[in-house]
């Protein structure tokens, strides 16, 4: 079973494609793969970058099958 962490290269890939636009997949990708130290440091490069708050998915709406 594939269980959500907050930091994992599947959340920050969520939280990179969610909120740049799925059309920018490969940056997406790219910032997803980055070792961030923790998630505030890579939500606040997000809000730097869009203006926005990261979108993207928690652990109630990846868990919620559970």
């Amino acid at each position: 079973m594939l269980e959500w962490q907050p930091g994992s290269l599947y959340d920050n890939i969520d939280k990179f494609a969610t909120s740049l636009g799925y059309e920018n997949a490969g940056i997406a990708i790219t910032l997803g793969m980055i070792p961030w130290e923790s998630t505030d440091d890579r939500d606040t490069f997000i809000e730097t970058i869009t203006g926005d708050t990261p979108k993207g998915g928690n652990f109630t709406n990846y868990n919620s099958q559970y």
